[in-house]
């Protein structure tokens, strides 16, 4: 089996990643050179919805962006966000993430999760309502990354806000602060899970949220992309002359096949696809990643892209393979990222030097 791109796997040991890791949310200190991931994970004996990798968020640091070393939080199995003890709360079954962001000398945490409550589906591999699956997206801070507080939201039960009931749930939430408020996007699927929503709301304190339009093609949808988005990053564009916010997501054609895909907006609302096609596959036959991919977390460091993805070769086999993978390619192009192949630790660190020398 390839391993091309492979960089972080579940663990061996007695962790909250022992079975599943996903959801990589990669950040790059260009002060320090040192890099930082949260993902979400499940252990061996963690119960949730089927097909999820969520159940608790982790962490790990890194002094390439390629070798990790995990970091013990202080919450159940090493994690650093179990599931809420309080079981009237809308995340004490599982968590996820899909987005950090840099607050006033704090990190903030946007993540998702599920309750005790089952939530009707119309899809015939789900069944016809699952504990859990009926996620909301919540918020949490944190000033050293490791240890989280959660802010409750004007929800009852702690969440930002409720998904509509022809949705199946409202999760994988991304944020941006377009300099007066906050935009968010979040997924949205059908109960029947033949369409994924990209639904967007808008808050000036990241707590009260008001649902606008859902998300705009300016230039109409492309094949890859008819089934709609699964997971998305939206960050400030670093290609040189794009516009202000670049957005790479998870595209699902009406076959429900993944790949990764682009495009650009001026405004974070209205949205124009950077290319005619996607900008990364999934893997070939056989591989690791060879059934799916999935956008987490695109990193600019120097005049260098890091692209780190969750990749499988099966949905619901138990034993099948995934992880974390990463891509590369110069500032420019993204079409022509590649899976990582492996950079001698030397070359790597003068890599790094030569990259801060030019910032410098």
């Amino acid at each position: 089996m390839s391993e091309l791109g492979l960089i972080f796997k579940a663990s061996t040991s007695d962790r909250c990643d022992n079975y599943r890791v996903g959801g990589a949310i990669v950040d790059y200190d260009a002060m320090t050179s040192k890099w930082r991931m949260w993902y979400y994970c499940r252990d061996k004996g963690f119960d949730g919805p089927p097909t999820l990798g969520t159940g608790y968020i982790a962490h790990a640091i890194s002094d390439d962006g390629v070798s990790w070393t995990r970091v013990d939080g202080s919450e159940a199995l090493g994690s650093v966000l179990a599931p809420n003890p309080d079981g009237s709360e809308f995340d004490s079954v599982h968590v996820g993430l899909t987005d950090i962001t840099r607050g006033a000398g704090e990190w903030l945490m946007w993540y998702f999760g599920g309750d005790g409550q089952p939530r009707k589906t119309e899809a015939a591999f789900l069944g016809d309502a699952v504990v859990g699956l009926g996620m909301r997206p919540g918020v949490a801070r944190s000033t050293d990354g490791v240890h989280w507080e959660r802010i409750p939201g004007p929800m009852p039960n702690g969440a930002l806000f409720d998904y509509f009931e022809t949705d199946m749930y409202a999760a994988w939430p991304n944020v941006v602060f377009d300099g007066r408020r906050y935009i968010m996007q979040y997924t949205a699927p059908k109960l029947d899970l033949s369409y994924f929503y990209t639904r967007t709301a808008i808050s000036e304190d990241g707590l009260n949220w008001t649902k606008v339009d859902d998300l705009c093609w300016a230039d109409g949808v492309r094949p890859y992309d008819e089934g709609g988005i699964v997971t998305r990053q939206i960050l400030l564009n670093p290609i040189p002359g794009g516009r202000r916010f670049l957005m790479v997501y998870t595209a699902t054609d009406k076959q429900h096949g993944r790949t990764v895909a682009a495009a650009e907006s001026d405004d974070g609302l209205i949205w124009n696809h950077l290319y005619d096609e996607p900008i990364f596959q999934v893997g070939e036959a056989g591989a690791w990643d060879a059934g799916g991919v999935a956008a987490n977390r695109l990193v600019a460091a120097g005049d260098t892209l890091y692209f780190y993805y969750y990749g499988f070769q099966s949905l619901g086999a138990d034993d099948a393979a995934r992880g974390i993978g990463l891509a590369t390619c110069q500032v420019g192009d993204l079409r022509k990222l590649k899976r990582y192949a492996g950079v001698e630790p030397t070359k790597q660190s003068e890599h790094f030097t030569k990259t801060q020398s030019r910032r410098a």
